[in-house]
C-alpha cells in the first residue's frame, strides 16, 4: 500500500504494483521492482560486482568521515548523496587490477575530501613514537585554514581530525596512541576547511607509515600482566571504535 503526500497528483510513499515510490536527498523518487535473474553472470558483469565490493569495504569503513569531507559537493537536495560521490571517485580514479585479475583500491589515489579550497602543497607526514608530524607549503593564500587529517589502515584502524594546524604555520603534530600496535601501513591523509564558510579542499595523500617491529618483552609468563587502558583520543579528534571479530 501507499500513500499520497501532496493530494492525487502528488508524489507517494509506499508500493503500487511493481513501482516504488520513496525521498531520497530531499526529492520524490520511484523505481520498479526488478525481476529476479535467471542468466548467469558475466565475466564483466562479475569484476564489475568486484569493484563495487572492494570499493565499498574499503570507504565503508570511514564513511562518517567521508560524508563530511565530501558534503560540500552534495548539498541537502542533490539527487546524488556525499558518499555515493566518494564511491564514484574511487571507482573512476583509485580501482586497480592486479596480477591475478582482482580490483583494489589504491590509497594514494583516494579522496577523502573534494571541494573548491587549494589543497595542502608538497603535504608529508612521518611518525616519531605516537606523533605524525606534518609539513606542508604555505603559498601566501588561505592562511587561516585548517588542517584536516585521516589515519586509516584500511581496517580497524582509524583516526579523524577536523581542527588542526592554520594552514599559514606549514607544520602540525598529531598525537596519536596505539601506533605501536599497527600491524599494516596506515595511510594519512591532508585537506584544508575554512572553520567559517564550511568549504574544504581536495584532500591530498601524505604517505604511507609503515609498521614498525616491537621488541618482545622479557618477563615472567607464570604472572601475566593487564595491559593499560588506551587514553582517550585528544580535543578534536574522532575514533570509531569496533568490537573485537
Amino acid at each position: 500500500m501507499a500513500i499520497i503526500q501532496q493530494g492525487i497528483n502528488g508524489p507517494f510513499r509506499g508500493k503500487v504494483g511493481s513501482v516504488i515510490g520513496y525521498t531520497l536527498n530531499g526529492q520524490n523518487v520511484m523505481r520498479s521492482i526488478g525481476k529476479r535473474r535467471t542468466r548467469p553472470f558475466t565475466e564483466l558483469e562479475l569484476l564489475n560486482q568486484a569493484k563495487m565490493k572492494v570499493t565499498s569495504e574499503y570507504l565503508g569503513r570511514i564513511k562518517p568521515f567521508v560524508k563530511f569531507g565530501y558534503r560540500t559537493e552534495a548539498p541537502n537536495g542533490s539527487r546524488i548523496g556525499a558518499f555515493q560521490l566518494a564511491q564514484s571517485q574511487v571507482r573512476k580514479h583509485a580501482l586497480e587490477i592486479d596480477s591475478e585479475g582482482k580490483p583494489f583500491v589504491n590509497p594514494a589515489k583516494v579522496l577523502i575530501s573534494k571541494g573548491k579550497l587549494e589543497p595542502p602543497t608538497n603535504c608529508s607526514v612521518k611518525a616519531e613514537g605516537n606523533r605524525l608530524y606534518f609539513r606542508w607549503d604555505y603559498l601566501k593564500r588561505g592562511g587561516y585554514h585548517r588542517l584536516l587529517t585521516l589515519a586509516y589502515d584500511g581496517d580497524s584502524f582509524r583516526f579523524f581530525r577536523d581542527l588542526g594546524e592554520e594552514r599559514r604555520n606549514g607544520a602540525d603534530i598529531w598525537d596519536l596512541h596505539n601506533l605501536d600496535l599497527l600491524e599494516q601501513p596506515l595511510h594519512v591523509y591532508a585537506a584544508f576547511r575554512d572553520t567559517i564558510t564550511g568549504e574544504i579542499s581536495d584532500s591530498v595523500y601524505c604517505g604511507a607509515i609503515e609498521p614498525s617491529v616491537p621488541s618482545v618483552p622479557d618477563i615472567d609468563r607464570s604472572h601475566p600482566q593487564t595491559p593499560p587502558a588506551p587514553p582517550s583520543p585528544p580535543s578534536g579528534q574522532y575514533e570509531l571504535a569496533f568490537p573485537d571479530r
